[in-house]
């Protein structure tokens, strides 16, 4: 089924109020389908070999559903030393919020470029639901990543 949402312009009148109804609209179709939200706090964040945490910048939030869940996951590690080529584990979180699934795809491109140019890729595996990285070339030398993904969980 599809979710017809009015467009919300700058300084339309009733603004307030179409806001309001399009989140009814999601929040009717997500009971339809038997969704739910779920965000994951901060402190659910585990640090894995050796990486700092922002704990400021932890966000996690799954949408369920019967048969599939949609995950976003962001936050901003620190204490990274590696050199080029290398995969490692960062954060996880407690395999509970992934309700059993087991397999993940990503919505988007997972390679990230650094402040100082650098690439390296972002994923997720859900056998340990941990974040994940991958330095490409680059050697990090006490260096910060962003940690930013959104897939799909499903069996």
């Amino acid at each position: 089924m599809a979710i017809s949402l009015e467009a919300i312009v700058t300084g339309m009148n009733g603004g307030p109020e179409a806001i309001q109804q399009n989140f009814n609209k999601i929040k009717a179709e997500l009971e339809r389908m038997n969704g739910s939200v779920v965000e994951i706090p901060k402190e659910q964040f585990t640090t894995l070999n050796g990486f700092s945490v922002d704990r400021n910048a932890c966000k996690g939030l799954v949408f369920k559903f019967d048969s599939f869940a949609i995950i976003y996951f962001q936050s901003y590690i620190g204490n990274v030393t590696l050199k080029g080529w290398t995969f490692k584990e960062t954060l996880a979180i407690p395999k509970s919020y992934l309700g059993g699934f087991t397999k993940f795809a990503s919505f988007g491109v997972d390679r990230r470029i650094s402040d100082d140019a650098k690439q390296y890729d972002v994923n997720f595996k859900p056998d340990k639901a941990a974040a994940t990285i991958y330095t490409r070339g680059s050697e990090w030398n006490n260096g910060g990543m962003d940690i930013k993904f959104a897939g799909i969980l499903y069996n």
